[in-house]
């Protein structure tokens, strides 16, 4: 019995021994994000960690239970896990009940994975006797511009030579005309442009040479030791390049993706220009596509570096023409009945 006795006292005490130090935790009234500031590469994760207090200062980890929002636009969150996206400083912000607590994270550009060599008018003519400077311009998978690091550069086709001048800039330099390649490399990922080396173009040069002509009339000879005949008139030493001439190199033309997105923003102007089809039958109709078709027009022939998309003029006005044709066989069709 005493035996028993002292057992029971013993495990009481360990028991009230181990509960002596644990202090239950009463409502939360703050939070606190760690780390409070952090530098990530895009595409890599970093977690936080929440931490609850209540008023007493006792903690409890909330890091499972607390929701995680970033203001970064490709960014993305998992749990108490954030994936950077784009370039920048963001703010990550934990929210419990209604509490909440921020942290700072900076993400630098990831690894190159895509290059772009400016300019490339596809092809890209340069004249024989001149040169052309192109750039490459680095981005990661999520589209941040990569600086820093080296581009090799080389040419394809034996064309001409091309030097490094900057980071990521070199000069393209002909030797022979023909059609080759300038190739731009940043470890695995490459981009490159076609290039048209023509012939260079060489202004009308017309001389007009006179001088005294001492001949006596009806003399079909000429001193030619004295000097006498000296009348050389009209010499045309003109000299036309055999290939299509090249564009001042001055032009810089857009990137492929700004005249599809030209076409698509005048496309869906015009649709909402005829729209709505049949509720409303104005006399003028007409005048606002062929305002937006004149100005798509103009943008593409002040814009474009040859021959830069030379089939998107016609698109536009085949687009003009079935538009406007379908809205008036719509617009003249009989409205039905309520």
């Amino acid at each position: 019995m005493r035996t028993h006795l002292s057992g029971a006292l013993l495990s009481l005490i360990m028991v009230l021994g181990l509960t002596a130090g644990v202090r239950a935790i009463g409502p939360v009234t703050s939070l606190t994000i760690a780390p409070t500031a952090a530098t990530v590469q895009a595409g890599t994760a970093q977690p936080f960690t929440v931490v609850g207090h209540d008023a007493s200062g006792t903690t409890v980890d909330l890091s499972a239970n607390a929701v995680l929002v970033s203001t970064d636009p490709t960014g993305s969150v998992a749990a108490n896990r954030y994936t950077a996206g784009r370039a920048g400083t963001w703010r990550i912000t934990a929210s419990y009940n209604n509490l909440t607590a921020t942290a700072a994270v900076t993400v630098t550009p990831g690894p190159v994975v895509d290059l772009t060599v400016n300019p490339n008018s596809d092809p890209e003519y340069v004249p024989n006797g001149a040169s052309r400077v192109f750039t490459a311009e680095a981005f990661d998978a999520f589209d941040n511009k990569v600086s820093g690091g080296t581009v090799q550069w080389r040419v394809e086709g034996g064309i001409g030579t091309i030097v490094g001048t900057a980071e990521r800039t070199a000069r393209f330099t002909p030797t022979r005309e023909g059609t080759g390649r300038v190739v731009a490399l940043s470890g695995t990922t490459m981009d490159s442009v076609e290039v048209r080396v023509t012939k260079a173009a060489t202004a009308n040069v017309n001389a007009v040479i006179t001088g005294p002509n001492t001949n006596a009339p009806g003399t079909t000879g000429t001193d030619a030791a004295a000097g006498n005949n000296a009348n050389v008139s009209d010499v045309n030493a003109s000299i036309q390049p055999a290939e299509p001439a090249a564009e001042s190199t001055s032009c810089r033309p857009w990137p492929k993706p700004a005249w599809i997105w030209l076409f698509l923003g005048y496309l869906v102007l015009l649709v909402f220009s005829l729209y709505p089809i049949r509720t409303s039958r104005p006399v003028w109709w007409w005048i606002g596509p062929l305002i937006l078709t004149i100005a798509a027009l103009w943008v593409y022939f002040q814009y474009r570096c040859y021959p830069v998309y030379p089939a998107l003029p016609y698109l536009i006005l085949l687009t003009a023409i079935g538009a406007t044709s379908w809205y008036n066989w719509q617009r003249s069709s009989p409205q039905p009945k309520p």
